[in-house]
C-alpha cells in the first residue's frame, strides 16, 4: 500500500494484541477463525443511527434494503457486525439454525477484547440494543441484469430471526441465564449465512472492531482479492455508494468519506499484511493478493 508520511504516522500508532510474528501462525491454527456471510460483505449495515425504518445501499447492480420489522429501530455501527459474524461462525459450527446466546457468545466477545460494562453508557446495554435491533430486521436483496436486450430482477428477502429468548442482567452478558437464551435464524437467512462464507482472522477483527468502515473494508478486501486476476481500480464513488452510510452527496460530503476511508484502509493493512493496493486520485487500485485467510469454497 502507498501511504503518505501522515498517513504511516497515524498508522503505525495503532496498537495491536499481538506481533506480526504471532499472524505467522494461521486463524485455524491459533483458533482465531470467524466467518461473515458473503452477501453481507459487497455492502453492509449502517455505520451510525437511522432515522425512520428503512435503510439501502447500493453496489453496481446489487441493492440492499434493511428495514426494521420489530420496532427497535435499525441496527447500526460496530456491534451488530460482530454480531452477524458470531451468529454466522455458530451457525457453521453447529450447523444448526437455533444459536444458544450461553458461553459461546461471552467468549466471543471476551475474545474480541470487548469489556463488560453496565450502566447506562455501559457496552451491555448498547450491545443488547444493537442485538434487539438485528434480530428484528428483515433484509431484502436485488439484482438487477441485463440479458439478450430484456431487463431481469432477482432477489431474496430475508427474515433473520424466526424466534428469540433474550436474558439479560445489568453486569453480565447472558453466560449463565436463569433460562436459555436463544435465537432461531430463519431458514432462508441460515441458508445465506453458511453459503460460501468469508472467513476472516478475529485477530484482525479485535483490532478493527472500533471502525464499522474499517471491519467493512476489511471483509471486503479479502474476499475480492480471492478472484483478482488482474489491477482493478476501484473509483472512490463506488466504495462511497458502498460503505458511505451518512456521508453527504457534497464534495464536502465525499471529501470526508475519502479521509476516513484512507484511515481505515492504513488500519486494514496493517493487520493484513500481505494486502497489496494503491490510493490513486481516482480510487483505490486493488492488485492481485493473497486472501487473509483462504476462502473454504467460492
Amino acid at each position: 500500500m502507498i501511504l503518505n508520511q501522515d498517513q504511516r504516522i497515524r498508522l503505525d500508532g495503532v496498537n495491536l494484541p499481538f506481533t506480526q510474528n504471532d499472524l505467522r501462525e494461521s486463524a485455524y491454527d491459533a483458533g482465531a477463525i470467524g466467518f461473515i456471510a458473503k452477501f453481507l460483505v459487497q455492502t453492509t449495515l449502517p455505520h451510525r443511527r437511522q432515522s425512520g425504518s428503512h435503510y439501502t445501499r447500493t453496489d453496481g447492480r446489487f441493492t440492499l434494503r434493511i428495514t426494521d420489522v420489530g420496532g427497535a429501530g435499525l441496527p447500526y455501527g460496530s456491534y451488530p457486525r460482530l454480531i452477524l459474524i458470531w451468529m454466522t461462525s455458530e451457525a457453521i459450527r453447529t450447523a444448526s439454525r437455533e444459536l444458544e446466546l450461553g458461553a459461546s457468545l461471552s467468549r466471543f466477545m471476551a475474545e474480541l477484547g470487548l469489556h463488560v460494562t453496565g450502566g447506562h453508557w455501559g457496552t451491555i446495554p448498547r450491545f443488547r440494543d444493537q442485538m434487539r435491533r438485528l434480530i428484528g430486521a428483515a433484509i431484502s436483496m436485488r439484482w438487477e441484469q441485463e440479458e439478450h436486450g430484456q431487463h431481469r430482477t432477482t432477489g431474496e428477502n430475508l427474515l433473520l430471526a424466526d424466534r428469540f429468548q433474550l436474558w439479560w442482567t445489568p453486569q453480565i452478558l447472558p453466560a449463565a441465564p436463569p433460562a436459555t437464551s436463544f435465537i432461531t435464524l430463519s431458514t432462508n437467512f441460515f441458508e445465506q449465512l453458511v453459503a460460501a462464507p468469508v472467513p476472516l482472522d478475529l485477530r484482525a477483527v479485535r483490532v478493527l472492531k472500533q471502525s464499522p468502515l474499517a471491519l467493512d473494508l476489511y471483509a471486503w478486501a479479502t474476499r475480492r482479492v480471492s478472484y483478482l486476476d488482474r489491477p482493478t481500480l476501484i473509483p472512490w464513488e463506488a466504495l462511497r455508494r458502498s460503505f458511505g452510510s451518512g456521508y453527504s452527496e457534497t464534495p464536502q460530503g465525499r471529501a470526508c468519506f475519502r479521509a476516513k476511508a484512507l484511515d481505515a484502509l492504513g488500519r486494514v493493512c496493517r493487520v493484513y499484511s500481505s494486502l497489496r493496493l494503491e490510493i490513486e486520485d481516482r480510487g483505490v487500485l486493488l492488485l492481485p493478493s493473497a486472501p487473509h485467510i483462504p476462502m473454504l469454497t467460492r
